[in-house]
């Protein structure tokens, strides 16, 4: 028999009342002083529902007309017994989880229930403190069994995604130059994600500026950092580095995104210490395996007084100056996240004063060998250099003498003053693009002729094209009869690109065509669910005219670019219930990010 709570269990219950949330509970029990003992007992743990009936005929009303989380019940009951009703739901409706009430008369009984699959065994009369507890401890498992079949889910699906492309590499042996092309594209789309999961732009605090950089060490990273207005009075800072490199650290870090989270279900604001502990148990519930862990610092800073609390899970120690000299160093204040459940993490405390400055960084601007020494960084912060030019001095140092693969990069760096704030993520890719072909950079061009307007697309187009690409294509179909978008030259789309191609052609299908496409690209509009694109391609070419001109560059801000890109994806998202499973989990990250800025 489970879940037997301590006499102090109860003072646990409010902490964790928002887990029930949402929950509906049905309690059975023919003696109404019963009944309405334990259903008041349950309405405490604020769930959606609670509902009572007073024999097993009515429970099973009740379970098959409404969804039912947990079902506690007594044993003898006129009409249906307690363990008669089990036995009926095993058949008709198993998915709730059962809490047996039982007098010492009737615990053979129990025990049939409990072999039966029950959760828990309480005995009668029961003691409202014990059954929610019980109850709590049900959801609890609830829960833990939908992320567990979640997991398995996710991880089927990426073990088939995985056999397939291993399946595909070894039909293609003779084609190594081409799919290393296809798995750079991927990596590219990749970092267009992930880089939609950091802070598009400063916030505005009077009497407060900071400067942060982000570089990836490849495509993708495990480096992540975030700031936030928590309300009036708070500003938060993070930053995190998940273990190992490349696309496992950057999903690691995807996850400590998704699971961090600044406030309970009564939105109530959690101090550092309670965001790390709760975000460590998150994690180890959600992932474990050797090697796998991040390292965090959270920082609160009253932007009112300057009064700073800082929790670090194993992270780089975090570096305050004043503009006298005086150096203190924040270091962690427990272990990483990831690697023990029952950690727990005290919390650190200064003042920020006018003109002092916090330095919060990855240790990958320690450099290869941690040759540069945390002295070396508050040497930096102390030298008088400009604000503005501290994380790129400290990026430039890191990276002097790096060959080959080198660290993630993250620096964020507050100032307690006034002046300009300035968020630097610029992609590796992009960086990158300086010494690639030129071959791989997108040309977009138009022209009109006889009421028929062109657009071409030659080379790999990527989401910054997106917004000057359905700009150009809405006022050529404002003034034009037709709309041909010619793809010969194009060697990439990704899915920012085809999200908005969709838009266009949906727009007025009448007067869009495609023409000249590549078997890649037509692969693509396939795998996509794209059919109604593909129905609008023409298999004989209409020649480009003569005096095609490159498409007018638009100014678009971080907020518009995010905003297109969440269009389009939105949109292959609708396509079809494959599209929504790959897209969905996009979708959700980029319209939060969206809604919080707003």
């Amino acid at each position: 028999m489970t879940n037997k709570p301590s006499d102090s269990a109860g003072e646990t219950i409010a902490a964790n009342q928002h887990r029930t949330n949402g929950a509906t509970l049905l309690v059975v029990d023919d003696d109404p002083m019963v009944r309405k003992i334990v259903a008041r007992g349950l309405a405490r743990l604020d769930p959606a529902e609670v509902i009572e009936v007073a024999d097993g005929a009515a429970a099973q009303a009740v379970l098959l007309e409404k969804h039912v989380d947990v079902v506690v019940t007594d044993v003898l009951m006129p009409q249906m017994s307690g363990l008669e009703l089990m036995k009926w739901a095993q058949q008709h409706c198993p998915g709730p989880l059962w809490i047996v009430l039982s007098g010492l008369e009737t615990f053979d009984a129990a025990v049939d229930a409990l072999q039966l699959g029950a959760f828990d065994y309480l005995a009668k009369p029961p003691e409202v403190q014990r059954v929610r507890v019980a109850v709590r401890n049900a959801l609890d498992q609830i829960e833990l069994v939908r992320e567990r079949k979640r997991l398995y889910d996710a991880l089927e699906q990426r073990n088939a995604q995985l056999a397939e492309k291993v399946d595909q590499l070894e039909k293609a042996c003779g084609m190594l130059e081409e799919q290393a092309g296809i798995i750079q594209a991927d990596l590219d789309r990749a970092e267009i994600i992930q880089r939609a999961l950091l802070p598009q732009e400063p916030p505005a605090i009077d009497g407060w500026c900071m400067q942060t950089l982000y570089r990836s060490g490849s495509s993708v990273g495990g480096d992540f950092y975030d700031v936030i207005v928590l309300n009036r009075d708070y500003l938060g800072l993070v930053i995190a580095d998940a273990s190992g490199h490349g696309v496992a650290a950057a999903m690691l870090s995807v996850l400590f995104k998704l699971r961090l989270s600044f406030f309970d279900r009564d939105a109530n604001l959690l101090m550092p210490n309670q965001v790390l502990e709760n975000l460590n148990r998150r994690l180890i519930a959600t992932v474990s395996a050797p090697g796998t862990f991040i390292t965090a610092a959270y920082v609160m800073v009253n932007r009112h007084t300057g009064e700073l609390r800082m929790a670090s899970a194993g992270h780089t120690p975090c570096i305050r100056s004043t503009p006298g000299g005086e150096v203190q160093l924040l270091e962690r204040t427990g272990p990483a996240l990831g690697l023990d459940a029952d950690a727990s993490y005290t919390e650190r405390a200064c003042q920020l004063e006018a003109g002092d400055r916090l330095l919060m960084y990855t240790d990958g601007v320690l450099g290869a060998g941690e040759t540069f020494s945390c002295d070396d960084l508050a040497g930096t912060l102390c030298s008088g250099v400009d604000r503005a030019d501290v994380p790129g001095n400290l990026y430039r140092a890191a990276t002097r003498d790096a060959a080959g693969e080198r660290d993630d990069i993250t620096v964020i760096l507050v100032e307690r003053g006034q002046g300009a704030s300035r968020f630097d993520d610029t992609p590796a890719r992009e960086e990158r693009q300086a010494v690639q072909a030129p071959s791989t950079h997108p040309e977009l061009r138009q022209a009109v002729r006889d009421n028929h307007a062109f657009i071409s697309i030659a080379g790999a187009a990527t989401w910054t094209c997106g917004q000057a690409f359905l700009e150009t294509a809405s006022e050529l179909l404002a003034h034009c009869d037709q709309l041909t978008i010619d793809l010969g030259e194009c060697s990439y789309l990704d899915s920012t690109c085809l999200g908005t191609l969709h838009e266009i052609v949906m727009s007025q299908p009448d007067a869009v065509s495609l023409q000249r496409l590549p078997d890649n690209i037509r692969e693509s509009f396939e795998e996509l669910s794209m059919d109604e694109v593909l129905k609008h391609a023409n298999p004989a070419a209409v020649p480009l005219p003569d005096n095609m001109v490159p498409l007018r560059p638009v100014n678009s801000d971080p907020a518009g670019q995010g905003a297109r890109i969440l269009s389009a994806h939105e949109t292959l998202a609708s396509l079809s219930p494959q599209n929504r499973e790959v897209f969905q989990g996009v979708v959700n990250s980029l319209r939060a990010d969206l809604e919080r800025k707003e």
